[in-house]
């Protein structure tokens, strides 16, 4: 039996009205200070981000970044390595088999969408807990999303990104 939850959600992020428009260059600038900086982010779910190190991956080239946050509901701090595919997702991932992926992609009009993806792993839980976490999981997932995309637009109009 799986002990994991696998949810996604996406939103566009320049729906009509949406002002100012965010461009791939000011979306990627912002992934990459959340990676630094997730409590900026969301900070109901994170409440530091400390870094512990950066490097290149030496298969790839692609940035590394090794991190602790400190989650605000639980006060337990997580050590995950992130990984930066530019200028399309960054993928977390955490020492329990959790992962986390952020992807901007482009839809058949050219507007541009957040997806986040994620794996959370529970071992050992009931099947009852899991399908609980999962719901709780859900609306999480939303909410970081929707809070990303509106993070990323005030930065942009603090001239930030």
């Amino acid at each position: 039996m799986s002990s994991a939850n696998n949810v996604a959600f996406t939103a566009p992020i320049n729906p009509s009205g949406a002002s100012p428009a965010l461009t791939r260059k000011q979306i990627w600038a912002g992934l990459r200070l959340k990676i630094r900086s997730a409590e900026t982010f969301v900070p109901a779910a994170i409440q530091s981000t400390k870094v512990v190190s950066e490097s290149d991956d030496p298969a790839t080239g692609n940035p590394v970044t090794v991190r602790e946050v400190l989650f605000r509901e639980t006060q337990q701090k997580v050590q995950e390595t992130v990984t930066a595919f530019e200028d399309c997702r960054v993928e977390f991932a955490q020492p329990d088999g959790s992962r986390v992926s952020n992807v901007v992609s482009e839809g058949a009009g050219g507007d541009l969408y957040m997806t986040y993806i994620f794996e959370w792993r529970h071992p050992g839980v009931s099947k009852e807990e899991l399908a609980a976490l999962h719901d709780k999981e859900k609306k999480m997932s939303q909410m970081a999303v929707e809070g990303t995309i509106k993070v990323l637009r005030e930065l942009v109009q603090q001239g930030k990104l």
